[in-house]
């Protein structure tokens, strides 16, 4: 069966009708039916067979481990869910599952819908944002089947201290309808089930802070509706015992206890019974109407009717659908009540509507009859259709009423189809709401009630279901004649005022836009107080808020009326504010931004203006006339399974797009952040969508195209330029709330150590249902096809994954996303930019290796050890774990190979025996003084060429002779008195104990039988016996080594800029924690640290 696409233009907005503002509030792949609304319209009650609460606790936790406080309807029963409007949550309030049989059959079919509606409910498809669909239990298979059905709710209990006591009344044959789990053959009340599983009547009380202005949209703190009370109201025994499923037959359990409906206050309820609940007053099991004192368990038998055997045969009588307003309560009856309804003079009457006062639990005068009609002999039609729900005004005067007669009170001729009509129950008469239709297939069941309610509870307004082509007048028009109010004569509801009275001829208001569905559907109207919040049930119905699968689903209407304004329009994208197109007719015929603040700087180029707005997408609105009277925002616009997901009011303003209400993010004066609807179709080529602003009711239009996609990339700014929000998320490890940023490498580890592309994901709005591979990303010239998009729960929400190719552009580049031929911001319209690092040569083991050469040995690598290092990190491959950690220890090999010992490290170690540390510095020299006397000493000097140790010791003799004669060292030993004092001088400098110096004693003989330390070649010898004393050597190791990897990576002093202090802080840290690892540098991680610093890699262009 053809289900309903997206919301398409085949409706139009009729300017004769106030402006819906639709949101929905169910999304479930099962059905969902609105049963009953609060006076306030804060609180709607719905039963369904979809697991549809925001507020649920699911079966198994994310690892496949069961929780045992779960609480959902995965196993798709039916149950009874409250919707608070002012918190946009839904709570399931019963919680139940039926008995099983011993042995389950293997074919599934869905269990029982909830309660029936005029409509046909499509085969479920897909929904984009539908609750997980349960697993229902096979009707064959249960023994038992347990239900919870038709929900009112008290529409206006007593404000005590700020607070309201709500009671839902509605029927279960649970044992505890908060918590029964059937197949659990030991739950409390299972076993009793098999004899006494019928219907019950049941009330469930919850309180909350009343909330007097849920125009604000004001953010409340979480009120957790499940937590209130149930309280079994009837206990009987059952007419018949409960009958198990089968192949072909759907399990039985006794209505016995039903339809019950609820006064204002909750202290008062009207049902229907087969059950003897006064003593000896339904010994013969005939329905019943009851009416009972919640509190007290007080019950009253209104009627009491027995079954009609005569020479005519067998006549069952039944009352049913009893209705509660005010001292009155109506129903309807087929039984000779009044003794006005005895049809063929044998006690046979038809369905007949009736009425009686009352006073909560006593009658107060007789009951009346209100309708006198006859049944067509011929086509058996029932003549009178008193539907089940509110059909009496609050203050008990008027009933609305079906019927086919053309004379409500003359027992006369019946038309060919149903006319509603209203009944003045203090005046007795009625007047006919709007024309009966003149031809087949005639119309849909009106559900006539009453809305618009003044401070004495007399409503203002009538509103009933059609789908008929009215007039104002009530002149029915054929479809398709533009000059009606329904043209395309789809299912609408329909208003009437009530002063100074209804009547065929109106006028009539269309108060909703639905547009027309492929199969025969129809709705029927739950109104507040007001006419301005209406909730509706709709199948096979895409109103904008998500329903392509066509389940039945809840809608929540707004109808904020408002006086139209003359100011103009412009709409942006919601991530960088690109101008969107806005055809006209509007107030003023350019593209370009009104004069009020715009996204787009003065002087910029020529903009990108965007062909429209895609479903889903996060969207700007501003005005040259006030939009909000101050500002305001959704806090928790990222919370995720709200209903609706963001709130469709926020400070009185509200904004729709052909009749579906968006999503608010924040409204101020000057602008509106909001989403486009995601049930929107794509405009035809041509056409444009309304767009409508409600602020306080002052209303301002545009038009708008819906494209399929318009990308808008998230940017810093969250305007022109700025840079792109885009992670690297290669290592699929990465938490989901970290963002690893720009800069970017071409290649990343994918977590298992091993250098994969790298994979990015960037943060957009507008290409929400868009396929991976229509989206295109480029960076400057290069164009990657997307690998996967995804939505958000969050509204406006979208991301695009995209893995860097080999080839890709480098540098600080813009980025600009494409689907089909429209585009994010262009590179003549400041795209936000990211950086991708050119592949940094220090990546390379040859070039890595030779620069370590060049860094430690101050040479040009030999062939041979140039081969065997790079060779070390190039055997790991693609392994990157192997890879870092042979660079780690490559890298350290240059500071602990004898080359280096024996000569920079020689040299550190000659300046702190000559000076000790500089002054208020931890280390004896700066780079300045290393650099040049560590190329001296190791000029020419490869290890394990032939002859390099003589050349490395005539090295040392010539730079030890020249140190000790330059100026600086000189001075500092002038007028050592001795050879002791001068080697002792020496050890102190260096922080030795001269006396457990190894080198103590030869040191001293250097200067043989000299008494003065005068002789340089002798001094030259003594310092460098002392700066190659192993306890020496010892001792300063560490130091040097944390020294070294400032000196060789950063090419600078540990005090000097870039280090933020400009002081030893850095290398004090790296010294203490060396130290703390016991010189291992690999678990002190230092010299990795160093390695992948971005001042090292900065070196090499990256």
């Amino acid at each position: 069966m053809l289900v309903a696409g997206a919301l398409t233009s085949a409706q139009s907005t009729n300017p004769l009708a106030p402006d819906p503002f639709v949101g929905q509030v169910t999304h479930s792949l099962r059905d969902s039916f609105a049963g009953d609304t609060s006076a306030n319209g804060r609180f709607v009650v719905i039963e369904s067979n979809g697991d549809i609460a925001t507020e649920k606790i699911p079966t198994f936790d994310s690892n496949g481990v069961r929780n045992t406080n779960a609480r959902n309807n995965e196993d798709g029963n039916r149950e009874i869910f409250l919707y608070d409007y002012a918190q946009r949550r839904i709570f399931q309030i019963t919680n139940t599952k039926s008995v099983l049989q011993p042995s389950p059959s293997v074919s599934p079919s869905p269990s029982p819908s909830p309660s029936p509606s005029p409509s046909v409910s499509p085969s479920p498809s897909p929904s984009p944002t539908a609750s997980p669909t349960p697993t229902p239990v096979d009707a064959s298979v249960e023994a038992i089947a347990i239900s919870n059905n038709r929900p009112m709710i008290s529409l206006e209990p007593a404000l005590v201290s700020g607070q309201r006591t709500y009671t839902l009344v509605f029927s279960s044959n649970a044992p505890a309808p908060g918590s029964f789990d059937g197949t659990d053959p030991n739950a409390p009340g299972a076993s009793t089930l098999a004899t006494d599983g019928n219907q019950e009547l049941w009330t469930y009380q919850f309180t909350v802070t009343d909330t007097a202005n849920l125009t604000s949209g004001a953010e409340l703190p979480l009120t957790d509706l499940t937590s209130g009370t149930f309280k079994q109201i009837t206990n009987t025994t059952a007419s018949r015992v409960p009958s198990p499923g089968g192949a072909f037959i759907a399990p039985f359990v006794a209505d016995d206890n039903r339809d019950a409906s609820i006064s204002d206050d909750g202290n008062t309820i009207a049902f229907v019974s087969t059950r003897n609940l006064v003593a000896s007053g339904n010994t013969d099991g005939n329905p019943e109407i009851f009416l009972v004192n919640p509190n007290t368990l007080s019950f009253t038998q209104v009627t009491n009717t027995a079954d009609v055997f005569n020479s005519s045969g067998y006549h069952p009588q039944f009352n049913e659908n009893p209705c509660l307003s005010g001292l009155l309560l109506a129903f309807v009856s087929n039984a000779n009540l009044a003794s006005s309804n005895d049809d063929d003079g044998k006690g046979n009457g038809n369905a007949e509507i009736y009425v009686v006062n009352h006073s909560g639990t006593t009658l107060t005068g007789p009951i009346r009859q209100v309708t006198k009609t006859k049944d067509d002999p011929n086509n058996g039609a029932t003549t009178n259709i008193f539907s089940f729900g509110r059909r009496l005004s609050r203050d008990g005067r008027f009933l609305a009423l079906e019927s086919l007669a053309t004379d409500l009170k003359a027992n006369g001729a019946n038309a060919l189809f149903y006319g509603s009509f209203v009944y003045d129950v203090v005046g007795d008469s009625f007047a006919q709401l709007g024309p009966r239709p003149t031809e087949a297939p005639g119309d849909f069941l009106r559900f006539p009630t009453f809305t618009d309610y003044d401070i004495s509870l007399s409503p203002g307004t009538v509103v009933f279901t059609s789908q008929l082509n009215l007039k104002t007048d009530g002149t029915i028009l054929a479809g398709g004649d533009t000059t009606g109010l329904n043209p395309q004569k789809a299912v609408q509801i329909f208003s009437a005022p009530m002063n100074p009275s209804v009547a065929a001829t109106g006028p009539f208001t269309r108060l909703t836009s639905i547009p027309t569905a492929p199969i025969f559907v129809s709705t029927r109207a739950l109104p507040s107080n007001s006419h301005k919040r209406i909730v509706l049930t709709l199948s096979a119905t895409e109103l904008g808020g998500g329903n392509a699968d066509g389940s039945e689903e809840v809608f929540y209407q707004l109808s904020p009326g408002g006086t139209d304004s003359a100011g103009s329009l412009t709409l942006f994208t919601g991530a960088s504010g690109i101008s969107v197109v806005m055809p006209s007719p509007t107030a003023s015929p350019s593209v370009s931004p009104s004069p009020s603040p715009s996204p787009t700087p003065t002087g910029s180029p020529t903009p990108y203006v965007a062909p429209g707005l895609a479903a889903g997408e996060l969207a700007l609105a501003q005005s040259s006339v006030s939009l909000a009277p101050s500002a305001a925002a959704n806090n928790n616009g990222s919370e995720s399974g709200r209903a609706p997901a963001l709130p469709i009011e926020l400070n009185g303003v509200s904004v729709e797009i052909l009749g579906a209400a968006c999503g608010l993010y924040a409204v101020s004066p000057t602008q509106i952040n909001f989403v486009i609807p995601i049930g929107l179709a794509t405009s035809a080529a041509g056409t444009s969508f309304p767009i409508v602003i409600n602020n306080n009711g002052s209303v301002i239009r545009g038009l708008l195209v819906i494209v399929a996609a318009q990308p808008d990339i998230v940017t810093s700014t969250n305007g022109p330029d700025g840079r792109a929000k885009v992670c690297n998320i290669t290592n699929p490890a990465t938490p989901s709330n970290v963002c690893l940023g720009e800069p970017f490498d071409v290649t990343s580890d994918n977590g298992t150590g091993t250098k994969v592309a790298t994979v990015l994901r960037m943060s957009l709005t507008g290409v929400r249902g868009t396929s991976a591979s229509a989206a295109t990303v480029t960076i400057g010239t290069s164009a990657i096809i997307a690998g996967a998009a995804r939505s958000l729960d969050q509204p406006g929400s979208d991301q695009l994954d995209f893995t860097l190719p080999s080839t890709v552009d480098t540098g600080d580049l813009p980025i600009v996303v494409t689907v089909g031929s429209n585009s994010s911001r262009t590179t003549i319209t400041s795209p936000p930019h990211i950086t991708i690092n050119k592949p940094s040569p220090i990546n390379d083991p040859d070039f890595f290796v030779r620069q370590h050469y060049l860094d430690f040995l101050n040479r040009e690598p030999d062939p041979i050890g140039l081969a065997f290092w790079s060779g070390q990190i190039a055997a790991c491959g693609n392994d990157s774990q192997c890879t870092q950690a042979k660079r780690v220890d490559v890298s350290a090999a240059f500071f602990l190979s004898i080359e280096f010992q024996q000569t920079g490290y020689l040299v550190y170690r000659t300046y702190k025996a000559a000076y000790g540390d500089m002054p208020g510095a931890p280390v004896p020299l700066r780079l300045n003084e290393f650099l040049p006397d560590s190329q001296k000493i190791g000029q020419g000097v490869i290890v394990n060429q032939t002859g390099w140790e003589q050349v490395l010791e005539n090295n040392k003799q010539a730079f030890m002779l020249e140190f000790v004669q330059r100026n600086r060292f000189m001075n500092a030993f002038a007028g050592v008195a001795s050879p002791t004092a001068f080697v002792d001088k020496l050890y102190t400098n260096a922080g030795a104990s001269p006396s457990s110096a190894p080198n103590h004693a030869a040191a001293i003989n250097a200067f043989g039988s000299g008494t003065t330390p005068d002789d340089v070649t002798a001094r030259a010898h003594a310092l460098r016996l002392v700066a190659e004393d192993p306890l020496l050597a010892q001792q300063e190791f560490n130091k040097a080594f944390v020294l070294m990897q400032y000196f060789g990576y950063l090419r600078r002093n540990p005090n000097d800029p870039p280090e933020l202090t400009l002081d030893y802080q850095g290398y004090n840290f790296w010294l203490n924690k060396l130290n703390s690892f016991g010189g291992n540098y690999v678990n002190a991680e230092m010299v990795k640290a160093f390695l992948v610093s971005s001042e090292y890699r900065q070196r090499f262009g990256q």
